[in-house]
């Protein structure tokens, strides 16, 4: 009962996660679709939110869908 516990707070997790990454993607594609100007600092932390996020992503990933060794 609780590794079905475990699961699903791992599935909503990376849920959350998938919809933060498409948040930030939004982001960035409309910053260049619109030719704004940012400044060096702002497009670092975008960068840092879009990579941090998939690092999350691959990690939860990871615990849900252990590697198989054959």
């Amino acid at each position: 009962m609780n590794n079905q516990n475990n699961l699903g707070r791992l599935q909503q997790q990376l849920c959350e996660l998938k919809l933060e990454e498409r948040r930030v993607s939004s982001d960035i594609k409309h910053l260049v679709r619109s030719n704004a100007t940012i400044d060096f600092f702002q497009a670092k932390q975008l960068n840092n939110l879009r990579t941090g996020v998939k690092r999350k992503i691959k990690s939860v990933e990871a615990k849900i869908m252990p590697n198989i060794i054959a």
